[in-house]
């Protein structure tokens, strides 16, 4: 690469020369930017700084610090066609073999939170190759904004950008359209000849880390809905923009919580109140119909593939801190301990072999990039167990993830003494089992865990509806010609 190549490179959103992969310091800085994010009333000035945030902003400085780390190089990065040394997140799958490296990736990334933060920003990058891969048919839409999809990935793959996205309507009341509330949606007040001005709101997950926010509405639009079937990048600072964070969970006792101390991404409500949005950071425009065609079936192909691995991380995070409760609690031989850990195993099993067969059956789209195989079967199944995982981790721990103390209590001699007589383990010290015991209660009885389940479990969408979905898409032609040649029947009404 030459040694100018850095200063060469630029792009329409920013002066500031393309880097390729970001450090964890490049990013700190990148998120001091006077965005505003407020917590329980208080306007946070910092987020990198403030002792609720801080946890999730280090955990995401220290990953991006190992994309510079020889070791971890070849999964994490790789040199695009400008010479840049970029993320694999960022990878357009124009080779098969191109959806095991982003896999591979994203497994990394997961790994490093133990696959406890859904939306990282792999995610969303997974987004914008998405938009790249549908050009020609947003082209046909609109050959502008078509442009500005590809000049965009461009952007933020260059400055290797934290991206999260804010696809859905805050919770009213879900029985009106969107023109019946047009508040509760984001929506276009004004059109300028540089850009437009939108307002209303979404929920987000890691908006507060991010660089910029995808809006990119979900709603199943008709035809007579153009205002809302928008989809445009955000700057995180930009001016009107407000973010509202729920309770957080970190900014305690590793201790105590030590998932959450570290892992918690922070949802919030992303306020839009009369925001500015230069032409160039949209997408589509007015487009509803075709907002409903293009954006499960494209925008969001890889992105689907990204949370899957997560979610296998989580489940192996689950069925490991099964495996370790019982042999420190001495029921490892027990029937109905091998019973549930032999049943954690199955899911994580077929959920690993869903993916490579997703990986496998994978085709090549009209865009030119080779896109996983459908995943009907995965959502359905973590939809289905993924409060399983939760019971039985509780079934194997029993009252072990009750009776638990605190930091406080460890540091105090006089109650430690006693502690560390009744509370130790099989072939684990009485400080270990506590760690164990807590992390178990931490990811299936606390707040925080109960986020997760509930996250993992719906945010494909209508649990029931998911449930479906395999059966709907399931090609069962074959088994019926073969059953109607079977019983000879003379034809058959079966779709």
């Amino acid at each position: 690469m030459p040694d100018d190549v850095k200063s060469i490179i630029h792009t329409p959103y920013t002066d500031k020369p393309a880097q390729g992969i970001m450090d964890g310091k490049t990013f700190l800085e990148s998120i001091q930017d006077d965005r505003e994010i407020w917590y329980r009333g208080e306007k946070i000035k910092d987020v990198t700084t403030h002792p609720q945030f801080t946890g999730m902003a280090q955990s995401l400085a220290k990953i991006y610090d190992m994309q510079h780390e020889k070791q971890h190089q070849d999964v994490m990065t790789y040199v695009e066609d400008n010479g840049l040394r970029v993320s694999t997140s960022y990878l357009r799958p124009t080779e098969k073999e191109h959806l095991v490296q982003r896999h591979e990736n994203t497994r990394f990334w997961s790994e490093k939170v133990h696959g406890m933060c859904g939306r990282l920003p792999d995610f969303c990058a997974a987004m914008t190759v998405g938009y790249v891969d549908i050009h020609d048919e947003l082209a046909k839409l609109n050959p502008d904004l078509a442009k500005n999809a590809i000049n965009y990935y461009e952007y933020a793959r260059d400055h290797d950008l934290c991206l999260s996205h804010a696809l859905h309507d805050p919770c009213m009341d879900k029985s009106l359209r969107p023109k019946e509330d047009p508040e509760r949606c984001v929506h276009v007040v004004e059109e300028r000849d540089d850009g437009i001005v939108v307002r209303g709101a979404r929920f987000n997950t890691l908006g507060p880390f991010s660089n910029d926010i995808l809006i990119s509405p979900t709603y199943a639009f008709t035809e007579d809905e153009p205002e809302f079937a928008i989809w445009f990048m955000v700057p995180a600072n930009a001016p009107g923009l407000k973010q509202i964070c729920r309770e957080i969970f970190s900014g305690r006792d590793p201790i105590d919580h030590p998932m959450s101390a570290r892992f918690d991404e922070i949802d919030t409500l992303v306020v839009l109140d009369d925001v500015f949005i230069p032409w160039e950071r949209i997408f589509l425009y007015r487009e509803p119909l075709a907002a409903n065609r293009l954006f499960r079936g494209g925008v969001m192909s890889w992105a689907g593939d990204a949370s899957s691995a997560l979610t296998e991380v989580r489940f192996e995070t689950l069925v490991t801190i099964a495996k370790m409760l019982a042999e420190t609690s001495g029921i490892q031989e027990r029937p109905h301990v091998q019973q549930a850990l032999g049943e954690m195993c199955t899911y994580l099993t077929l959920l690993r072999n869903s993916i490579r067969a997703g990986h496998f059956d994978s085709q090549q789209t009209a865009g030119g990039h080779w896109c996983p195989a459908p995943f009907f079967d995965r959502r359905s199944l973590v939809t289905r167990v993924s409060e399983r995982f939760c019971d039985l981790v509780e079934h194997i721990g029993t009252s072990s993830t009750i009776f638990n103390h605190t930091a406080e209590d460890w540091a105090n001699p006089e109650v430690e003494k006693y502690l560390q007589t009744y509370m130790r383990g099989r072939n684990s010290s009485a400080l270990d089992r506590h760690k164990l015991t807590k992390l178990a209660w931490e990811l299936t009885g606390d707040s925080y865990g109960r986020r997760q389940q509930l996250y993992e479990r719906l945010h494909s969408g209508d649990a029931e509806v998911v449930k479906a979905g395999p059966g709907k898409s399931f090609d069962f032609a074959p088994g019926i010609e073969r059953i109607s040649s079977l019983l000879e029947l003379e034809a058959t009404t079966i779709a």
